[in-house]
């Protein structure tokens, strides 16, 4: 026995300037597992056998003299394995050298240490033969403060060593196959669990309310029915819902908390907050299944997680699944510059702060799979809890820092914020910082697919991603291509597949960027299903319902809906539930099914609309195809514009098929310039005309940057429409106006160059504009300002016949005819002061 000594070469700020990552190979991916059913494993190396037979820590001899006593810091013998026969008084802190190990042996046994740091090997069970009695490792905290090799204080340190812990196998969680109702004690089950009397559970939320999951405790099991040793507080969906003939899951999940190792502080971290963490470091290799993680994670403190894998480089022989964390103080699992891992299977519970978590953005070839992730809380500063990052505030379920993993088959529920969320930097952050080749935002994505989130803010976000100092997010722009290092480079959709997102105050998903699928999501009970703040993306297939029979179970505090259900934003009782919302790229909604958008006494709702109290332009191009609606729901509303949503006046989108409105090509609009024309039908029920005609989105631009609005439109109807600009200069002015007719734009103010564009469209198509000028202007068409591109001035009788290449100005008033040329989808023309726009 004697003191720990610890090599200058292994401290952790050496590791941390000399150890980088590589992405190697990826980890073979498992095949799918159903839900909440383990995941077959990966194969795995098997790992290295006992090199020398085992002392006992009993043993004097194997110290040399004397067994080491309570209090005392113990280096294991070099060289030697020992069996831990017995449970050993409480340790100040426990080193195993490399070139030793120290094996549980089979009993049931309890060590405890300030600390521990392997170097060696530390091993409960075998992989192919788990540990089938009760193992505990608890850290103390005596010694507060204490900075274990750079590690911190209550550690289990893995450095350039093997963690082998392997508990029982057993069914980490399932679902309600019946509802279980407040006041009850009864939970059925889609399967017959492996549980015990004793053994704790999680039991998800299935309301918006995230807090209403549960924690209880297994009385009894027979068959599918679990008796809990108490009753729940809160009623939890477990039955089946068909609408309209279609499928709906919102049961609840029931996730297993127990296992027979377990891994944590002692009761005292409850108070104190500072939890045992688990750092495995350098080139070691960590296997971790059937263990339980407890009273985790240090408060406030940055690399103080429960599991932590940190700077492994690539990790295809490591994992941790069928593993549990609960009461953790900060996070779940930390995957940080490390890749090729498997997170599979696993439960959380009661935890704080951004869950499991892919830290800098260089971590690829990860497969997260099978996990369930239950009450995600945000920190709250009356109990002295400070986010470590500004996203904590709102936190997730599942933060991915790069697109190049796999996401398969997880569960996100009961969060104070994001279920999953892709918070994608431009380059990596942190530590990784250097690594300027990679582009996280134009990465290719892995796999998305078979996930679920419930009883949250946002179910999935695409947007909102680290800033360069990691610190702050900032909207992001996701747009995958070929070789993110070129962004011309062919595009990659990025496909997130077979989602299911219910009970969201929110949105069921968002997404920013360009080129994304949502295939085959199902969407129910969110205030929004799914808006796209994207381009060139669109939600093929899948289900979208505006409200099931699960009616929740309001608090007494909130504002109910009819029937005493509860609401999305009790804040804001009427709001508008929708299925799709239209936003400012090109999007598109093909081929899903709608159904339950019942309006009534509370509030509004329809399948489709735009976004509310919206400012930005929009495109008229967005469009509906293929639409199964499979009850009477309204099919669209649009909201009466304010006067400072520029957007909102222009909402316009496309029905190509006839699927919406019943004949094809036909645009449904709520502009006041496009709504009154002849050819339009007033829809009452939606606030909003159907309109033959072709749109397009129309820009006036003050190129000096000067403040010329309000803008006011006139049609040659008579109709008026007033722009206020865009808010972040307002300097810009959009709105969608109906292709071949005239318009007359009237500004508050006056520029030395304005830019009149119209995009979108196809070539020969135009616009007629009026602009009041007091001298007549230089102007020059598509973006080329070079007087061989001069537009020629032509009597206004005459202007109607041109293509483009013209102006008429009378009386203080200047016309164009804005044409869009062959090889081209817009047309441009900049009116300037002076020559050259100078």
């Amino acid at each position: 026995m004697s003191q720990a000594r610890w090599p200058l070469a292994l401290t952790l700020s050496a590791l941390l300037l000399g150890c980088g990552t590589s992405a190697g190979d990826p980890a073979p991916s498992p095949p799918p597992a159903a839900p909440g059913q383990p995941t077959p494993p990966a194969p795995t190396p098997p790992a290295p056998g006992p090199t020398q037979p085992a002392s006992a820590w009993s043993d004097p001899a194997t110290w040399g003299g004397a067994v080491p006593a309570a209090g005392t810091r113990v280096t294991l013998p070099a060289g030697k394995r020992v069996l831990l026969d017995v449970s050993p008084p409480a340790l100040a802190g426990l080193t195993i050298p490399a070139g030793s190990a120290l094996e549980f042996a089979d009993k049931d046994l309890t060590l405890k240490s300030e600390w521990l740091m392997v170097h060696g090997e530390l091993r409960i069970g075998r992989e192919e033969k788990p540990f089938a009695h009760h193992a505990e490792i608890l850290l103390t905290n005596s010694t507060p403060g204490e900075d274990v090799m750079g590690m911190g204080d209550r550690v289990l340190g893995v450095m350039d060593g093997t963690l082998e812990l392997h508990g029982q196998p057993r069914l980490p969680w399932t679902r309600l196959s019946a509802a279980a109702r407040a006041g009850s004690s009864t939970l059925t089950l889609e399967r017959a669990p492996d549980w015990t009397g004793g053994d704790t559970l999680t039991l998800t939320s299935t309301d918006f309310n995230p807090a209403q999951t549960e924690q209880v405790t297994v009385q009894r099991v027979s068959g599918n029915t679990v008796t809990l040793g108490a009753p729940l507080k809160y009623t939890h969906w477990g039955d089946p819902i068909t609408v309209s003939g279609r499928a709906v899951n919102e049961r609840a999940e029931v996730g297993l908390l127990t296992r027979n190792i377990v891994v944590g502080a002692t009761e005292d971290a409850a108070q104190s907050r500072v939890g045992a963490h688990v750092m495995i470091m350098g080139q070691s290799t960590a296997r971790i299944q059937g263990t339980e993680f407890t009273r985790v994670g240090q408060l406030n403190t940055l690399r103080r997680y429960p599991v932590h894998f940190h700077l492994l480089g690539s990790a295809p022989t490591s994992y941790l699944r069928g593993s549990s964390v609960h009461a953790s103080f900060n996070r779940c699992v930390v995957v940080h510059g490390t890749s090729d891992l498997r997170v599979t299977d696993n439960v959380t519970y009661d935890t704080l702060g951004h869950c499991l978590f892919l830290e800098d953005g260089d971590e690829t070839g990860n497969v997260l799979q099978g996990n369930l992730v239950t009450r995600v809380k945000a920190p709250d500063a009356k109990q002295g809890q400070t986010p470590l990052l500004d996203s904590d505030k709102r936190p997730s379920g599942y933060w991915i820092t790069n697109p190049a993993n796999t996401v398969r088959n997880n569960v996100a529920a009961g969060v104070d914020g994001t279920g999953f969320w892709y918070a994608l930097p431009e380059h990596p952050t942190g530590l990784a910082a250097a690594k300027t080749n990679l582009w996280p935002r134009r990465t290719p994505l892995g796999e998305f697919s078979g996930n679920v989130a419930h009883s949250g803010d946002r179910g999935l976000n695409v947007d909102n991603g680290p800033k360069a100092d990691g610190s702050l997010t900032e909207t992001v722009y996701y747009d995958p291509v070929t070789t993110p290092a070129d962004p011309k480079s062919a595009a990659v959709p990025a496909t997130f597949a077979s989602f299911t997102a219910y009970k969201h105050r929110d949105h069921g998903v968002w997404l920013r960027g360009e080129n994304h699928v949502l295939q085959s999501p199902v969407l129910a009970d969110n205030a929004v299903g799914a808006t796209f703040a994207s381009h060139l993306s669109v939600l093929k297939g899948g289900l979208l319902v505006g409200e099931t029979p699960n009616v929740g179970q309001p608090e007494s505090w909130e504002a109910r809906g009819e029937g005493g259900r509860s609401l999305p934003r009790p804040w804001e009782a009427n709001f508008p539930i929708r299925g799709f919302q239209f936003y400012d790229g090109h999007v598109a909604i093909q081929d899903a099914a709608l159904a339950a958008f019942v309006p009534n006494a509370v509030r509004k709702a329809s399948g489709l609309g735009y976004l509310t109290r919206n400012a930005f332009s929009l495109n008229p191009g967005n469009s509906a195809a293929g639409l199964v609606w499979l009850d009477s729901s309204p099919r669209v509303l649009l909201q009466d514009p304010q006067a400072d949503k520029d957007g909102d006046k222009s909402a316009t989108f496309l029905d190509s098929d006839g699927s919406v409105t019943g004949t094809a090509g036909r645009s449904v609009t709520a502009s006041a310039l496009l709504r009154g024309a002849p050819d339009c039908q007033a829809r009452a029920e939606w606030n909003a005309s159907v309109c033959a005609g072709v749109y397009t989105r129309f820009w006036l631009d003050d190129v000096r940057g000067g403040q010329i609005g309000p803008v006011a439109v006139h049609s040659s109807r008579g109709e008026t429409l007033s722009l206020v600009g865009v808010p972040d200069a307002r300097k810009t002015f959009s709105t969608t106006l109906r292709v071949g007719e005239r318009y007359t734009l009237n500004p508050a103010g006056t520029s030395a160059h304005l830019r009149a564009v119209m995009e979108k469209r196809q070539p020969g198509e135009s616009l007629r504009l009026s602009l009041p000028l007091a001298a007549e202007p230089i102007l020059y068409r598509d973006w080329w300002i070079d007087n061989r591109n001069r537009l020629k001035k032509v009597a206004l009788g005459s202007l109607d016949a041109t293509t483009g290449d013209s102006y008429a100005y009378e009386g203080g008033q200047l016309h164009l005819k804005l044409t869009v040329q062959p090889g081209r989808d817009y047309a441009a023309v900049e009116i300037c002061a002076a020559d050259l726009c100078k």
